[in-house]
């Protein structure tokens, strides 16, 4: 069972690797006069367009900084299923090779683009991330700062796709960032990745404070999947740099929670769906992997319950919320609310419950017939056919901003 569970962890975040291209942004860089067709990201949405190169509005960026340009793939398997590939194309401007001359020209203010590639090197390793300055930034002002964890096999540059963060970041005004693993996996608390992910987020805060106007005591971690995982091990380790913390898809691991030695209290929302099987409900039910097995060869047939899921270190859904309720010492007596029906037709309902108040505030959406998916994000079919329902009754990213705007530490 324990290998069972391991298997079933691992899809956690493999399906998102899977399907990320169809997030990722693919137009950070200038390709150049190709005479090649683009596809970018239209800015403050999660929709794209098709764009020839000599076309496209994408910013230029400093000669020293890093572009990324994105090329992807899609291949329909015999079986009918999507597997999508996502090829990452580096180039430092400035610093090319002499056969590949650099096209960006140099800028005088580093602010003049607002999406931009940066580094911190900890433990002889370099680490990067993506940052957003939000419209109207002017280096005056402090401003807060969310972190978005990706899933496993995933990078920053997807999960800046999936969330939607960087509209909302503009409308709203907060600086929004989002890291990369090393080998597209954070520190869980169940598999050892040899990577120390909690100083790399340490060092990343550090930079920002340095670059940038940010208000330290508005830093805010989110996260799906292995990211979720890894946000909660944030807030039980450095609970003095997080304010306030989001989870989607994700329940507790062992390793997470036996990391807490300071027991200082955390607000943290969680975005769960009752049909997602990497989340056992303790409801009796053992739930197929169904097309998400069967597109990662697998297996639809697997299936987690509450007792595999505990015999291999994951708390279920509702040990991972009396766990929070306890830590921060809210109250046990929950508050449920059954939200508005927005989208009739997504196969989803969705119910809101809080716990305590204040700095103690437990929330939980449970979405009623939700897969492993983000809230809010595009409904396409290719992903909610492997992956389930995709709600649209609410938006992950806009909830946990109205959650994370009342915290301070």
């Amino acid at each position: 069972m324990y290998r069972l569970f391991r298997v079933c962890f691992i899809l956690a975040g493999a399906f998102l690797f899977a399907l990320a291209p169809l997030f990722t942004e693919p137009a950070l860089a200038q390709s150049g006069n190709t005479g090649q067709r683009r596809y970018e990201w239209v800015p403050g949405s999660r929709q794209a367009r098709w764009v020839d190169s000599t076309q496209s509005n994408s910013s230029q960026q400093n000669a020293g900084q890093r572009q990324y340009q994105y090329q992807n793939q899609y291949q329909n398997q015999n079986q009918g299923q999507a597997q999508y590939q996502g090829q990452v194309q580096r180039a430092a401007a400035g610093r090319l090779p002499a056969s590949q001359p650099a096209r960006v020209p140099a800028r005088t203010s580093p602010f003049s683009n607002r999406d931009f590639v940066d580094s911190v090197l900890v433990s002889g390793q370099r680490r990067e991330f993506l940052v957003h300055l939000p419209a109207g930034y002017d280096g005056k002002q402090d401003y807060p700062v969310v972190m978005a964890f990706h899933g496993l096999g995933m990078n920053g540059h997807m999960m800046f796709g999936l969330t939607g963060f960087t509209g909302l970041a503009d409308r709203k005004g907060f600086i929004v960032v989002f890291p990369s693993a090393l080998g597209g996996r954070w520190q869980d608390g169940l598999t050892a990745t040899g990577n120390d992910d909690v100083a790399f987020v340490q060092s990343m805060l550090d930079r920002l404070a340095v670059q940038f106007k940010i208000d330290r005591r508005r830093v805010y971690a989110c996260g799906i999947s292995n990211g979720g995982y890894f946000t909660q091990l944030l807030a039980l380790t450095i609970p003095e740099r997080i304010a306030a913390c989001g989870v989607v898809a994700s329940t507790l691991t062992r390793g997470g929670a036996s990391r807490d030695s300071t027991h200082n209290r955390m607000p943290i929302v969680f975005f769960l769906g009752s049909e997602d099987p990497l989340i056992p409900w303790d409801d009796g039910r053992s739930k197929k992997m169904g097309k998400l097995g069967e597109a990662l060869g697998v297996g639809g047939d697997i299936a987690l319950d509450g007792a595999i899921a505990r015999l291999g270190g994951l708390s279920t859904a509702p040990d991972t919320i009396d766990f929070w309720v306890s830590r921060n010492a809210a109250s046990p007596a929950p508050r449920s609310t059954r939200l508005p029906d927005r989208s009739a037709n997504d196969g989803t309902h969705v119910e809101k419950t809080v716990w305590g108040s204040g700095s103690s505030q437990v929330m939980l959406y449970k979405i009623e017939g939700g897969g492993h998916t983000w809230p809010g994000c595009l409904n396409l079919k290719a992903i909610s056919d492997v992956s389930g329902a995709i709600s649209q009754d609410i938006d992950a990213s806009e909830e946990m901003w109205e959650f994370f705007r009342n915290f301070s530490r």
